[in-house]
């Protein structure tokens, strides 16, 4: 038994097998053996698989090469794709008993041909998934390229199949598609896939910055919209039931833009406020009926389906008057089974910034844009998920009731999901943290989530973060005190 060490690509083992097949190795006298750092060479192969020789006698041997249809090779390759132990010694024996006259081994009663066709039907119905279901989202511009970011979990090797159907639908654009083994990155020149060869390296990290997969994905409301449609479309519904797979965002968290918000936080709060303006009133279709008129208090809301998973229905708190309205995006697992806004562990994250902001949480009216927690269960454990944009217009209602009824002289906006809550526009947040923004007869002072930053595991990254939210309450104070 003769043990053949590869890299786990098809090209390493089609080179590997060509050099097998000319020695006439039979697929019981292998065993193959995936290698990350990269398998042995062909020439490496055939001497570790011929007996002790001279070389006269192996030069013979070697010279005859079996021809194989490019129809064959094509469906070996997909196979390839398929993880499983036993994918390249099933290859191979399926090869080799095609070139010595088993033609009938590809066929669905045989059973190599079925076991090949079962995977390779796999493999497809996975890689249009991907393609169809992945969803893109677009970085702020400050941090280079690329502009899209993709991020999909698979269960098989499918980027580089993938990467070729997926740049055809992504235009010019400079996109990255990510998995948790590697990546594909096309620079609007050069499809590159993988880690890149040492002697490439530099060029690489011109290309592929280290931070290229660190930054927060930020997505224009338009580009969302899009691909919100073509997903709607897909399922002829709204698009809740793609795998969690195709839509989280990469692991990594988001630092560069804190180092922007620090900067901005130092001059952008002088500067005066910026004004968004209004968006045009929504147009309703099949796919997104009317919102349902509301016909009682917020515990009997049914606007969206949320209130069907979540415990209760979470309502702001704090003073009738407040010249400070503080809007977060929905409430947590904490505050979904107390039913008190901000009292879980962003809220006491919350409560140490109002300090080091000279602010008292009984001055201020704490709220959300989104009155029911959404989660789903991962890993058997209930995990928050983001509202989407139908969500938060079913619950606008509320909030603006809130607004009226407080009338605050500044709103502060924890997270992306509050600022467009209350904008209702196609702003994103990095563009604005550190700046004013003047909608509505109100200003506006976003920021990040108390949640971002205990989720941030960088001591300085998150020291930035909770430094630029006292920030942002420090000046909505300031601002608060000029209009009174």
């Amino acid at each position: 038994m003769q043990r053949i060490p590869i890299e786990p690509s098809f090209a390493a083992w089609r080179r590997a097998a060509r050099a097998l097949l000319r020695q006439g190795v039979e697929p019981s006298q292998i065993e193959w053996a995936e290698s990350e750092e990269g398998g042995a060479t062909v020439t490496d192969v055939a001497l570790a698989v011929v007996p002790v020789a001279s070389v006269a006698s192996v030069v013979p041997v070697a010279s005859a090469a079996p021809a194989v249809p490019r129809q064959l090779l094509a469906r070996l390759k997909t196979a390839a794709c398929f993880r499983a132990p036993d994918r390249w010694a099933l290859l191979y024996r399926i090869l080799w008993r095609w070139t010595h006259g088993e033609r009938h081994v590809v066929d669905l009663k045989d059973a190599d041909g079925a076991l090949l066709d079962q995977r390779i039907r796999v493999v497809e119905h996975e890689t249009d998934d991907l393609v169809i279901l992945t969803l893109f989202r677009r970085r702020d511009p400050s941090m280079g390229l690329p502009e899209l970011v993709g991020w999909y979990e698979p269960h098989h090797d499918l980027l580089e199949r993938a990467a070729a159907r997926v740049g055809a639908r992504m235009g010019d654009s400079t996109w990255m598609l990510a998995t948790p083994q590697g990546a594909a990155f096309w620079n609007g020149m050069l499809l590159r896939i993988g880690r890149p060869a040492a002697e490439e390296h530099e060029q690489a990290a011109q290309a592929l910055p280290a931070s290229a997969m660190t930054g927060e994905a930020i997505t224009s409301e338009p580009t969302e919209a899009l691909w919100l449609a073509h997903y709607a479309s897909v399922f002829n519904a709204e698009p809740s039931p793609v795998p969690l797979r195709y839509w989280r965002m990469p692991p990594a968290g988001p630092p560069l833009p804190a180092h922007l918000a620090r900067a901005r936080s130092r001059l952008g709060a002088q500067c005066a406020p910026v004004t968004v303006p209004d968006t045009p009133p929504i147009e309703y279709s099949a796919t997104t009926p009317p919102l349902r008129e509301p016909t009682g208090p917020l515990a009997t809301c049914r606007r969206c389906a949320l209130w069907r998973n979540a415990k209760q229905a979470v309502a702001g708190a704090g003073a009738a008057h407040a010249a400070i309205m503080v809007v977060g995006e929905q409430p947590g697992e904490y505050e979904n089974q107390h039913g008190e806004p901000f009292a879980g562990p962003a809220g006491q994250l919350l409560d140490i910034v109002l300090a080091r902001a000279g602010l008292e949480r009984a001055a201020l009216y704490l709220t959300y844009a989104v009155k029911h927690y959404k989660w789903e269960t991962l890993a058997e454990q209930r995990v928050h998920r983001t509202p989407v944009r139908r969500e938060v217009e079913a619950c606008q209602y509320w909030l603006e009731k809130e607004l009226t009824q407080i009338a605050p002289r500044v709103v502060v906006t924890l997270g992306a999901t509050a600022l467009k809550a209350l904008t209702d526009a196609h702003v994103n947040l990095s563009e604005y943290l550190g700046q004013t923004i003047a909608h509505g007869g109100r200003l506006i002072v976003p920021t990040w989530h108390p949640s971002y930053a205990l989720r941030t595991a960088d001591a300085r990254l998150r020291d930035d973060v909770v430094a630029t939210i006292v920030t942002a309450f420090s000046h909505a104070a300031a601002l608060a005190v000029e209009g009174a």
